[in-house]
């Protein structure tokens, strides 16, 4: 297909591709095809020859397995501007291991495995800066998943200690009270690490919520407590 520069700027926002110069991005898209697709078309199935991964420009896929008693069981659904089938490549393989379909009216760019693959082993340039973009993203998606893991935790820890505090001290506003046992164990019982228990505590006392002195807690504050986010 024509490197048509609308391709090339929307391109250039994925990680696979904001590391290629302009040679090389019109290189790698000579060789693509544009795809469009209608609802429920199949992209390919299992078991078929790995020459191309995609990109989506529009629309939606989803990428799925049949089980042994004919099941489906969908393993990802993929939005406008981002590729699917890409792992299959980096791993050199010889077919793919699920089907893919469009769920609704889908433009892809079906972009051909080996020629990619050419241009990063031909530019260990470009081959360094691809691992520097896919590594800053994989460390975004770490630290994302980490503050939704800290967010749930913190809600686990509150609603023990309401809890501890509702059982102990009766229906009050200021509830003083014991941990019925150790703090680490306290934390294992919440599936959370001694850790991550200790630095919630800290941080909700810091906020002014509560007042710790070894395993005696005092809730100053059960109603701004129980709305914290």
């Amino acid at each position: 297909m024509q490197p048509h520069t609308l391709y090339q700027t929307i391109l250039r926002e994925h990680p696979l591709f904001s590391a290629l110069n302009a040679g090389q991005m019109g290189e790698l898209l000579e060789n693509s095809r544009l795809l469009n697709l209608e609802r429920n078309e199949i992209i390919f199935r299992q078991s078929d020859a790995c020459e191309y991964f995609y990109f989506i420009i529009s629309g939606r896929v989803k990428v799925y397995l049949i089980t042994q008693s004919g099941q489906e069981k969908v393993l990802e659904i993929f939005d406008d501007r981002n590729t699917f089938a890409e792992a299959m490549m980096f791993m050199s393989a010889d077919t793919y291991v699920a089907n893919a379909q469009a769920v609704q009216p889908t433009q892809l760019l079906a972009i051909p495995n080996t020629t990619y693959i050419q241009i990063i082993r031909d530019n260990p340039d470009t081959a360094i800066a691809l691992l520097g973009k896919l590594s800053n993203k994989l460390q975004k998606r770490i630290n994302e998943i980490e503050i939704l893991s800290l967010k749930n935790a913190t809600h686990r820890v509150i609603r023990y200690l309401l809890s501890q505090g509702l059982r102990l001290c009766g229906d009050c506003n200021y509830m003083s009270f014991e941990l019925p046992m150790t703090k680490r164990l306290v934390a294992g019982h919440l599936s959370i690490q001694p850790e991550t228990f200790s630095r919630i505590i800290h941080h909700l006392s810091d906020e002014g919520l509560v007042r710790i002195d070894g395993r005696l807690f005092c809730i100053l504050d059960s109603e701004k407590l129980e709305q914290y986010e």
